[in-house]
């Protein structure tokens, strides 16, 4: 198809340049038009995430799901991608995905099996800080790990502790006792099963309170001494197709959360949330 320009001849000169300029500066006209159209935005994608019970952090019952939960779905919205959730146990979480029936899951850390199956996000999404949980009448000294090697420890299957920790677990140094979740070990820890249970601090503070009656609340407390700090991250498996871009929006996303300051009024804006629903509600006058 051809475009056909109407040029007019100017006076006192050869008619054939200035309707060659007129044309010109028709062209140049349009220039700006094409220039300053916006880039066409990322297609929309979507991504299924596996999601459990891990107060404050993940939770589908929890205010916006949880501190990480919100911080992955608003970076993820940010950048033109739609998460669901599909909703399993602690140890499904990550074993679902490395087995191929999810695409991802977040909030995990890294571990050599793991490394192999999955792809990690540039950018931790939180660090962990990992503690003993232990009954409040019995009061235990150590310096090294290695130390507690006569005590019998809980541990939930699939969680990573530390690298030492893992270490020495898989070495038969230490007394590791495996349950499938975290409050299968609290409870062992009310009925002197166990001695020791390492949970991430304010985890463990919140399935506590949330899930114990008062008088059991009482029994239990937790060591100010940290055993790990643990980044975490998103992971995706690494045979989805469309991993890696999947990874590139995320980074892009939570960029511009941080940048703006949207990401830090996110994080207390559900942590309020979190604080509201977890206390006790008084009764009306």
């Amino acid at each position: 198809m051809r475009m056909r320009f109407s040029c007019c001849a100017i006076r006192n000169g050869s008619p054939a340049r200035p309707r060659r300029r007129a044309c010109l500066l028709t062209l140049l006209a349009g220039l700006p038009m094409l220039t300053c159209m916006p880039a066409r935005a990322d297609a929309p994608l979507s991504v299924t995430l596996t999601i459990h019970d891990y107060p404050p952090f993940i939770g589908l019952d929890l205010p916006y799901g949880g501190l990480l939960t919100r911080v992955v779905v608003e970076a993820f919205k940010a950048s033109n991608v739609t998460v669901k959730f599909a909703r399993v146990s602690s140890n499904r979480a990550i074993t679902g995905v490395m087995m191929g029936l999810y695409d991802g899951g977040f909030g995990w850390a890294h571990t050599p099996e793991r490394d192999r199956k999955l792809l990690y996000s540039d950018t931790s999404i939180y660090t962990f800080r990992m503690v003993f949980f232990q009954r409040r009448d019995m009061q235990l000294n150590w310096n090294a790990l290695s130390d507690l090697s006569k005590y019998q420890i809980g541990a939930t299957l699939g969680d990573h502790y530390s690298d030492e920790f893992s270490t020495l677990h898989a070495q038969r140094k230490l007394q590791v006792q495996e349950a499938a979740g975290d409050l299968n070990n609290m409870r062992k820890l009310l009925l002197g099963r166990i001695d020791l249970f390492p949970m991430e601090e304010e985890a463990g503070k919140m399935l506590i309170q949330t899930s114990l009656t008062p008088t059991e609340q009482a029994r239990l407390s937790y060591q100010p001494k940290t055993i790990s700090t643990v980044p975490t991250y998103l992971v995706l498996r690494r045979d989805l197709p469309n991993a890696r871009e999947l990874l590139n929006r995320f980074e892009q996303g939570y960029r511009q959360l941080q940048s703006t300051g949207q990401l830090a009024r996110l994080q207390a804006e559900t942590r309020k949330a979190l604080l509201d629903a977890a206390s006790p509600k008084r009764p009306a006058p």
